[in-house]
């Protein structure tokens, strides 16, 4: 006696080879299809190996966004005997697709969802009666295999932090930047919300995804979505920056472009907008009650490219181009305190009698 699974199916054709696409219940997924553990050998695997630290992000993602998550296609392939059954003579690829359960069902990409939606579904049961499609291709050995995982995954291209963010509607601190988007129309006009990098004649000034992070900078380890004082601060701080800070204003109110002012200073990169987002968190930290007369102060300084006895190794590099990191936005940052003549913390003057030391 042969024993099978059934599947609702719709058959169609790659390469002049058959494949199908199927709705599969996540408890069936969770038991019928299998992948490769770690324990065997890059050469004789059919997919990249399984990060187990991906598993419990992917499975919180499903079990908090149980209303909408969403998950795309497995791809897998099937290593045994199968047969499809057409509807009727009309619909010739719209039918069942019977499996034998001897048949060795594989997962080619999207082992990281199979493996947390297992673990999901240890949570929360329920989630066994809901459905993900999967992309069934006839098995071909290992080679095939291999070379399938890699077609698949040859042009898949990254989506881009600033692109994540647009999109995201969920995070609780990215909506909080939107909103207060909204009310800054001139700021978001020169956001770049595609890429991650501003291109040397782009016309934006700072990136989505640059902007997000001075925004997060700004309010350091704080809530900031429960925090109303720290809300109007934030907002205050920011609009304040954005229309009396001239290295921005020129470019915010169209007089040159964001390509000219790159070409001649410093404020107008990303390193220093993180630095300014230092900056506002500082500010708040120590109540300065005078806090706009420090940001009014930051247009006393001299931003052009040209003044190596400020920015070099700060933001600069030897050879004059700019550097963004860690160390480089704080040291950015303290000689912008000293500049303003703010004190550095403790633990500020260390770094900086450190960098003294090293130039």
């Amino acid at each position: 006696m042969n024993f099978n699974y059934s599947f609702p199916a719709i058959r169609g054709f790659q390469a002049k080879k058959e494949f199908f696409t199927l709705i599969c219940p996540l408890d069936i997924l969770s038991k019928v299809f299998n992948f490769y553990n770690n324990e065997i050998p890059e050469e004789f695997r059919a997919q990249r190996v399984l990060n187990e630290k991906r598993i419990p992000e992917i499975a919180s993602y499903m079990l908090n966004n149980l209303d909408s998550y969403v998950f795309s296609s497995i791809t897998a392939s099937v290593d045994g005997n199968y047969s499809f059954s057409p509807v009727s003579p009309d619909q010739p690829d719209i039918g069942t697709l019977d499996i034998a359960m001897t048949s060795n069902l594989l997962i080619n990409d999207g082992q990281h969802r199979k493996a947390a939606i297992d673990e999901a579904i240890k949570e929360n049961p329920d989630l066994k009666n809901e459905s993900i499609s999967v992309v069934l291709y006839v098995d071909q050995g290992l080679e095939r295999s291999q070379q399938m995982f890699s077609d698949l995954n040859r042009h898949a291209v990254k989506v881009s932090k600033s692109n994540s963010i647009l999109y995201n509607h969920r995070d609780e601190e990215i909506i909080f930047m939107k909103a207060y988007l909204e009310t800054n129309k001139k700021l978001y006009k020169y956001l770049d919300k595609t890429y991650d990098s501003i291109a040397q004649k782009s016309n934006k000034l700072f990136t989505l995804s640059n902007f997000y992070k001075a925004l997060q900078t700004s309010y350091g380890n704080k809530n900031i979505t429960s925090d109303e004082n720290l809300q109007k601060f934030v907002i205050s701080y920011w609009n304040y920056l954005t229309i009396s800070f001239k290295e921005w204003t020129f470019v915010l109110d169209d007089e040159i472009s964001p390509y000219h002012a790159r070409q001649s200073s410093v404020a107008v990169y990303g390193i220093i907008l993180e630095a300014l987002g230092k900056l506002c968190y500082y500010l708040y930290l120590e109540n300065i009650k005078n806090w706009e007369y420090y940001v009014k102060s930051l247009n006393k300084i001299n931003w052009q490219k040209t003044n190596l006895n400020d920015w070099s190794n700060r933001c600069l590099l030897e050879n004059g181009s700019m550097h963004k990191s860690n160390a480089f936005i704080d040291r950015s940052y303290y000689k912008i305190k000293q500049l303003i003549d703010l004190p550095l913390t403790s633990s500020e003057k260390i770094k900086e009698e450190k960098l003294q030391k090293e130039v």
